[in-house]
């Protein structure tokens, strides 16, 4: 009896206790984690892999984007040098000058920092052939670099930004894609089945140990070098206060260079700013004036003002009224042309003709530059010019760099940023430009002429490389085409084209750098418009009777120094061409920008009537290496 009392109290004992009640929010919790079940189960397979891959995308591209951000290098130019971009995480943008000493500026990033190293300047590609000259032309356009750097750092940092985004994306797309082939791998290991093998994984201590130190040493691995810093050494510069640079901390041999010479710089980009912001005033200015009377009139602006009586004599002397006034005599052609009135082709006065056909067919305006040679403000200065006009087509024709060197390539930055969005591109390339140059235009999206005709906002646009190469020293021809030879074989182009089209379908316009190919395009070719740069000397247009039609020429460029850094020391000059929907030049005008700021926007011209053989006059060569 004592013994079953005591199993019945056991068993008594062991009975188990029922459960106290649940909690409101548990009850509520399970009822949602059992309808999201229910839900979740009653989808179909394809949208729960959907989901699935696009939660997997959502949680892993930021992280793989920071990590790409963080860890991201890129070479890119700075100056003459070349250069080694890194991002850190030290909240600072250095710039190393190796034994100079460095300069450091406070990152506008926050955390996000970068690191510039300079490199070595790339020399020739035979420098046992070195020269005293080919030396001293080297270092003068190493010079120039430097002066455009200091004028316009914003470019250089742009690109180099640029290349460094590039860079993180590429490495977030690589992590990226090593993750989903992981994932994938894992999955096809488990039998569709990852998530269950991760939990027994993730079960085991061992196993879970050994993931999440492997996991630590990546991201340390990835990460350290971007955390790891130098400590910044010496102190802001007052010779450097009122520039972008007024806050960097310079140090070492740098440093006594600044002060020593900081103060000529910071004069020379006051007076710099100061000239090209008089220009682009003054090109406003004239350009409304001239524009009051439709174009029928030329104006000159200085000083922000419209002179009303007379265009600037240093524009060839000319006393004919350039106002804003539909009443004012027109400019002469000689005013214009900043040549001597008994020297090269004349074009006749303008007249209402010329403005009054812009007016009722003008479709297409297209702005020209040449022998720009990377002058960074007459560049913007073009790009404003652009945006007054309203052009459609932006044409430049050739020597758009100084070398062509690599480092160069921010002047065709420049040039991409200045003209407007939204504005058609064609370029060709001039002696004075190489390879790297055509490249860099093309990868912003430039048409550049290479022997065939190409459209380009609704011109027929005709070109090719210059035959001939001036790199630092001298010049060469390129191929085995001389400039006669170019010429003739894009006349034969263009015949062959407006033939096989039926007179629709052959070249608008031939864009070439030098004149010396116009010869075989008039004589033979079936192009009406010839454009030109390289001699450094507005020549205006002109017409000559050709076998198969007549054929305009435009020549046209700055003063030899006129678009060297700094001021401009000569006339540089502009041009405007309105096109009828065919294509046809219905008129074209001239701007000049003087040595002193002032601006003359031509009146709109004709087409010249026919004058006297003049192919001769136009295949001028000059120093080529000054060109």
């Amino acid at each position: 009896m004592a013994e079953g009392r005591e199993t019945e109290g056991r068993a008594v004992r062991e009975r188990p206790t029922p459960p106290g009640p649940i909690s409101p929010p548990r009850v509520l919790l399970r009822r949602i984690r059992a309808a999201c079940s229910r839900w979740w189960t009653g989808r179909t397979v394809r949208f729960r892999k959907v989901v699935r891959a696009s939660v997997l995308l959502a949680v892993t591209c930021p992280a793989c984007l920071c990590v790409g951000a963080a860890t991201a290098t890129a070479s890119s130019p700075v100056g003459p040098h070349e250069a080694q971009w890194s991002t850190t995480l030290d909240s600072t943008v250095t710039l190393d000058l190796g034994p100079l000493g460095q300069v450091a500026l406070d990152s506008p990033a926050g955390i996000l920092g970068v690191k510039v190293v300079l490199g070595r300047i790339p020399g020739g590609a035979e420098p046992d052939a070195a020269r005293q000259s080919t030396l001293g032309q080297a270092l003068s356009s190493d010079g120039a670099a430097y002066i455009a750097l200091v004028t316009h750092p914003d470019l250089t940092i742009e690109r180099g930004v640029r290349a460094l985004v590039d860079d993180a994306f590429r490495r977030a797309g690589l992590m990226e894609s090593v993750v989903l082939c992981l994932v994938a791998a894992g999955r096809l290991a488990a039998g569709g089945r990852l998530r269950d093998a991760v939990r027994v994984t993730l079960a085991h201590k061992t196993s879970s140990a050994l993931l999440t130190v492997t996991g630590v040493v990546t991201v340390v691995a990835l990460l350290v070098p971007a955390l790891r810093s130098e400590p910044v050494t010496g102190g802001r510069l007052e010779v450097l206060a009122g520039t972008p640079l007024e806050r960097a901390r310079v140090s070492g041999r740098i440093a006594d260079v600044v002060q020593a010479y900081g103060g000529r710089v910071t004069a020379f980009l006051e007076d710099n700013t100061a000239f090209y912001d008089a220009a682009g005033t003054n090109l406003r200015n004239a350009w409304d004036a001239s524009q009051a009377t439709e174009g029928r009139a030329g104006a000159t602006a200085a000083d922000g003002a419209v002179e009303t009586e007379q265009l600037h004599q240093r524009t060839g002397g000319a006393s004919a009224a350039a106002t804003a006034s539909p009443d004012a005599s027109p400019p002469t052609d000689s005013a214009l042309s900043g040549g001597d009135p008994s020297g090269g082709p004349i074009s006749p006065p303008p007249s209402t003709t010329a403005a009054d056909a812009v007016r009722d067919r003008g479709a297409i305006t297209a702005a020209l530059t040449t022998d720009l040679h990377c002058n960074l403000d007459v560049i913007a200065f073009a790009g404003l010019l652009d945006a007054l006009a309203g052009a459609t087509v932006h044409m430049d024709d050739g020597d758009l760099t100084m070398t062509g060197s690599e480092p160069e390539q921010v002047c065709v930055d420049a040039l991409q940023d200045a003209v407007p969005d939204g504005i058609a591109r064609v370029a060709t390339i001039g002696n004075h430009d190489s390879t790297f140059t055509a490249e860099r235009l093309r990868a912003l999206g430039w048409t550049v002429t290479d022997g065939d005709i190409e459209q380009v906002g609704g011109l027929r646009v005709l070109g090719d490389v210059d035959p001939d190469r001036s790199p630092p020293g001298g010049t060469f021809q390129r191929g085995e085409e001389d400039a006669t030879d170019v010429g003739a074989r894009l006349a034969t182009v263009s015949c062959r084209r407006a033939r096989r089209g039926g007179g629709n379908d052959g070249a608008d316009i031939v864009l070439i750098h030098q004149p010396a190919t116009f010869g075989p395009l008039v004589e033979d070719g079936c192009a009406p418009l010839l454009v030109a740069g390289h001699v450094h000397q507005e020549q205006g247009m002109s017409v000559t009777r050709g076998t198969n039609l007549d054929v305009a020429h435009l020549v046209s460029g700055a003063g030899k120094g006129g678009t060297s850094l700094g001021r401009v020391t000569q006339d540089a000059y502009l041009h405007v061409l309105s096109f009828d929907a065919d294509g046809s030049l219905l008129a074209w005008r001239a701007v000049v920008l003087h040595p002193d700021a002032s601006v003359t926007v031509g009146a709109w011209r004709p087409v010249p009537a026919l004058g006297p053989d003049a192919v001769e006059g136009t295949t001028i060569g000059g120093d080529d290496e000054a060109q």
